[in-house]
């Protein structure tokens, strides 16, 4: 059962989701493990990943994924690794973790195939040890969106995507197995947009809201109050 923890504000919501990546963090640097994590991109994951930065001291046994990302330069506004070297890694208050950004100036195909070489390679039985998504007003994941085809991708951990319905069109994307099957998935939601899409990701699976397809592979939602399904009407 998935765990939803509903914070007053946004600013809570990143703090405790910072809170929470610091922690697994923490227990694989005491065990003497690498530690995996895919981020999400986007707007509303920014605020965590600069309070990461600046409370996490240890970074060398880490490598940061992405769930997505847009095939554009690495310094165009819209690339999700730029995001993250803002935040995150300005942030950052020892040496910066390894970070494996995807091609976003290759062609989308020959981005996707790399990357998934490198997810192969590097990760220990194809499974992350956590993922952090955010979710669209459509209840899109990643960039896996509503009763696309891609919903149906099963043998590779990413895929390219042609035609997204939200600029820019082309992508990669982590595809819905290799989702499910992280040690541990959390959600991030927060505004008041989101709280019909996270409430139908809580609900019974359905391709026109890709969230939901995680099922029991969402182990947790952390949202602020305007997002929370529980505080609207949302069925």
């Amino acid at each position: 059962m998935t765990d939803v923890v509903a914070l007053p504000d946004a600013q809570a919501a990143a703090a405790h989701l910072a809170d929470q990546v610091a922690s697994r963090l923490a227990d694989a640097r005491r065990g003497g493990k690498a530690f995996h994590v895919a981020l999400a991109g986007g707007d509303t994951p920014r605020r965590a990943y600069e309070l990461l930065g600046e409370m996490e001291g240890a970074w060398d046994h880490v490598h940061l994924w992405l769930g997505d990302e847009r095939c554009v330069p690495r310094h165009h506004p819209q690339s999700n690794a730029r995001m993250i070297d803002e935040s995150l890694l300005a942030h950052a208050r020892a040496q910066a973790p390894r970070m494996h950004p995807v091609d976003g100036e290759a062609l989308p195909e020959d981005a996707a195939w790399l990357y998934a070489r490198e997810l192969e390679g590097l990760v220990p039985d194809g499974a992350l040890d956590m993922i952090v998504l955010g979710v669209g007003d459509d209840g899109h994941i990643g960039s896996l969106f509503p009763h696309h085809t891609l919903l149906e991708a099963r043998h590779a951990p990413c895929v390219a995507i042609h035609d997204s319905p939200k600029p820019p069109p082309r992508r990669v994307t982590l595809t819905l197995p290799w989702l499910r099957a992280a040690r541990h998935t959390v959600l991030l939601a927060a505004g008041e947009a989101k709280r019909d899409a996270l409430g139908r990701a809580l609900g019974q699976p359905d391709p026109a809201t890709p969230a939901s397809l995680l099922g029991d592979g969402l182990d947790q939602v952390i949202c602020d109050a305007a997002a929370d399904p529980a505080d609207g009407a949302t069925p």
